[in-house]
């Protein structure tokens, strides 16, 4: 697959001969999410700390945790160590189970795709979130802040090491075309049936919504039985909306 970037916008042309343009998410989108997240693991964060020592500790243990002669190596351990990972594996976690999103992300109506139109795998997660320590430097995201206000595709260097980029889901469509054709060709539908849904999908901007409506119902009907997916229920699900459009 190879892809056409112009300024806010990417052209995605898959090896099936179809063409998506998405919209990449800009500099305000990328902070409102990022300060979501923020906020979300360092209330986890915070959360955790208070809930270890009135679960394991006595309050009294704060008094005397960082004089020079105490022992609290286990309680220290306890009660900042699962703190930590919290704080800093947030990201790689939630975007790994979450299929590319955080809950920031998600309210903010973006999530994270790789240059290909495809959600991103751990991998390219891991390398994504390994460069926030350079995208930090000096501080408050300044080299981050600075690649994505002037890149065409509004990326910070874990995005160009990672080739993911953060687009508009709502805009977009997280039931879109890109979700759809991924989750469908990756369910165990026959040879037959995913040549069917793609020329489907082909068509799509040429049928009127009646036309969509029935076509889509048509399909579903025909690959009730072809599915066998972990979760057939949420593909389904996908393309109903999908029809709706």
């Amino acid at each position: 697959m190879d892809d056409q970037q112009t300024n806010g916008l990417i052209t995605i042309s898959s090896a099936d001969a179809m063409t998506y343009t998405l919209e990449v998410a800009g500099v305000g989108a990328r902070s409102y999410a990022f300060v979501i997240d923020w906020h979300i693991r360092l209330l986890l964060a915070v959360v955790w700390i208070y809930l270890a020592v009135f679960l394991f500790f006595d309050t009294s243990v704060f008094a005397t945790l960082f004089q020079e002669e105490s022992d609290h190596t286990a309680a220290l351990w306890v009660i900042f160590f699962p703190a930590v990972v919290v704080y800093f594996f947030y990201h790689p976690i939630l975007e790994t189970v979450m299929h590319g999103s955080t809950p920031g992300k998600r309210i903010a109506g973006v999530s994270l795709i790789t240059l290909e139109g495809h959600v991103p795998g751990i991998g390219s997660i891991l390398i994504r979130n390994i460069f926030r320590l350079v995208d930090s430097l000096p501080g408050v995201y300044t080299i981050g802040l600075l690649f994505v206000i002037f890149t065409r595709t509004h990326v910070r260097i874990g995005d160009l090491a990672a080739g993911t980029v953060l687009i508009y889901s709502e805009k977009t469509g997280k039931h879109g075309l890109p979700a759809v054709t991924d989750k469908a060709l990756n369910s165990g539908l026959t040879a037959e049936n995913q040549d069917l849904l793609l020329e489907l999908l082909e068509r799509w901007d040429q049928l009127t919504k009646s036309q969509r409506v029935r076509l889509g119902q048509r399909f579903l009907k025909k690959i009730d039985h072809d599915l066998n997916t972990d979760d057939p229920h949420r593909l389904k699900s996908h393309l109903l909306k999908l029809t709706a459009k």
